[in-house]
């Protein structure tokens, strides 16, 4: 059957006296010309007392924008705002009753629930009741149809506000995630060199602690304890590992990093009471947090 003829389509009137235009072509020029067609079969359904729940793409992959792009202001807030702050309040009292771990599950869960199945699943009933309204509230300050068109092709259809809030939110987006990675991995990168020097060092941790179990006393220096000179116990990032009075100094450079380029990590040696050499590891001018727990 054809639109035109079927008196249940929200693109046809009522038999009315006033001069009001039909309920459907107000919902159709507040959805404007953008996949009218879609919006018209799925107010359609829903007018006729169909089912509430269908399926909304756009919903699924983009639902805060999706909201943007439709006008739905103050459901777009509700999204950004207030769902994740709601959602906060109830895991802050989850976690309180049953422990942190179980309330970043209710948080992660639940929002994942609600912006990948129940906003697709009711973005059309929720976009139908959001035009509904406009219309209404047109109809009712306007008399005259072309009044009611020219209001809501301003009020409804999109908006170009997602073009220009995208670059903004990208490049803020950019900005944090650059903000945060780039210190990460230069720490990364410094306690990759600093282990180098740990390493290095492992050979003459042996040979003082051999020197010891011989002679019950620490080496003055690599030459008594038998190993090479101190230049000459370097790599990519470390430049010496010096012995003195069985104390062992770590020197960074070569190509380390400007952090730690001349820093130096000491290893004291110490006797356990079963006689054996143990080693206390600090460091006077490398940040705790670009040295190993045990070096802390």
């Amino acid at each position: 059957m054809s639109r035109e003829n079927d008196s249940e389509s929200i693109y046809r009137a009522p038999a009315s006296d006033t001069t009001f235009a039909p309920q459907g072509d107000l919902l159709a020029a507040y959805v404007g010309p953008k996949n009218a067609d879609y919006y018209a079969r799925r107010f359609d359904q829903i007018k006729r007392g169909g089912s509430s729940v269908s399926w909304h793409w756009p919903a699924f992959f983009i639902s805060s924008w999706w909201l943007l792009y439709r006008k739905m202001w103050l459901y777009a807030f509700l999204y950004w705002i207030v769902l994740p702050f709601s959602l906060g309040i109830i895991s802050g009292f989850a976690g309180a009753a049953v422990g942190a771990e179980v309330a970043s599950g209710v948080y992660y869960v639940s929002y994942l629930l609600i912006t990948f199945l129940l906003v697709p699943m009711f973005a059309n009933r929720l976009y139908y009741r959001h035009a509904q309204k406009k219309a209404d509230k047109v109809a009712a300050i306007t008399s005259s149809a072309e009044q009611q068109a020219a209001e809501l092709n301003r009020i409804g259809g999109t908006s170009n506000i997602v073009l220009v809030l995208l670059p903004i939110i990208l490049a803020f987006l950019i900005g944090v995630i650059a903000a945060i990675s780039v210190p990460a991995y230069n720490d990364y990168t410094i306690r990759a060199q600093v282990s180098e020097g740990l390493n290095l060092s492992s050979g003459a941790k042996a040979a003082v602690s051999e020197y010891y179990f011989d002679r019950q006393a620490f080496p003055a220096d690599n030459e008594a304890a038998g190993l090479s000179p101190a230049d000459r116990i370097a790599g990519k990032y470390t430049s010496s590992v010096r012995v003195a009075n069985g104390t062992i100094v770590i020197t960074y450079g070569n190509d380390a990093h400007v952090v730690i380029n001349d820093a130096t990590i000491v290893m004291e040696p110490a006797v356990d009471g079963s006689g054996s050499v143990v080693w206390v590891c600090s460091s006077p001018t490398i940040l705790p947090k670009h040295l190993p727990a045990a070096c802390r």
